[in-house]
C-alpha cells in the first residue's frame, strides 16, 4: 500500500504539472516547498485528547506530544492573470505518551499524507510582489500505530483534506518567499519558498 500511495502522488504532482504547464497555462509555473504549523490535524488531536482525558476523569491521558509540522511541496501554474491552479502533497507526523494514571500504558504515531488540489487568487500581482488568497482541497491518507508492553495495533484512515489560505503575502522573483494565514492541513500559518520556470 505504501508504494501505490507514493506513486498515486507522484503520478497526481505529474498530471497536475502536465495540465497547468502544456494545456492553458499563460506563464511559467511555480515549484514550492514549504513548512506549515498548527494544522488542523494537530488542532483535533489535542481537543481530542482534552475530550478523553475529561470522560475518564483523568485516569487515561497523553503526555510529550510531538508534532512535525506540515511539511509539502508542489506546483503552481497561472491560468488567467491573476488566478493559479496546482497541486501540493503534505506530509505530517504526530507522536504522544498514552499514560494510565501516571503510568505509561504506551505510545501512539501517526503519519498523514494528503494530495490537494489548489486555486490561488492574486489581488496584487506585481513582479516582485504579491497579495493573495488560497483554497485547497483533496484526499488525506493516515496511517497509525499503537504499542503498549504486549502488542502493537496499526490503523489506517482516508479523509478529505483541505487547506484556506485566508491571506498571504508573496515576495521576489523568480525564487520568491511567502508568508500565508489561514486554516487547514497547511496549519494556520505557513512559509512557502518557490522557483518560478
Amino acid at each position: 500500500m505504501k508504494n501505490f500511495t507514493i506513486k498515486l502522488v507522484v503520478a497526481t504532482l505529474f498530471l497536475f504539472a502536465s495540465i497547468t504547464r502544456n494545456g492553458f497555462a499563460q506563464d511559467g509555473g511555480s515549484f514550492y516547498l514549504g513548512y506549515g504549523v498548527a494544522t488542523a490535524n494537530s488542532i483535533e488531536d489535542v481537543i481530542a485528547d482534552i475530550i478523553v482525558t475529561t470522560a475518564t476523569g483523568g485516569s487515561y491521558n497523553v503526555a510529550d506530544s510531538r508534532y512535525t509540522g506540515a511539511i509539502f511541496g508542489g506546483y503552481r501554474a497561472y491560468i488567467t492573470e491573476r488566478l493559479e491552479f496546482g497541486g501540493t502533497f503534505v506530509y505530517e507526523n504526530s507522536s504522544k505518551d498514552l499514560l494510565s494514571g501516571s503510568t505509561k500504558a504506551g505510545d501512539i504515531s501517526t503519519n498523514t499524507y494528503a494530495v490537494l488540489a489548489e486555486l490561488k487568487y492574486n489581488y496584487i500581482n506585481h513582479r516582485h510582489f504579491r497579495l493573495h488568497s488560497g483554497i485547497g482541497a483533496g484526499v488525506a491518507h493516515a496511517r497509525s500505530s499503537t504499542k503498549d508492553d504486549v502488542i502493537i495495533e496499526k490503523d489506517k484512515a482516508t479523509d478529505f483534506a483541505y487547506q484556506v489560505d485566508a491571506i498571504g503575502i508573496s515576495y521576489g522573483n523568480p525564487f520568491s518567499i511567502s508568508l500565508n494565514v489561514g486554516y487547514g492541513y497547511k496549519g494556520i500559518a505557513n512559509l512557502v519558498l518557490a522557483y518560478k520556470l
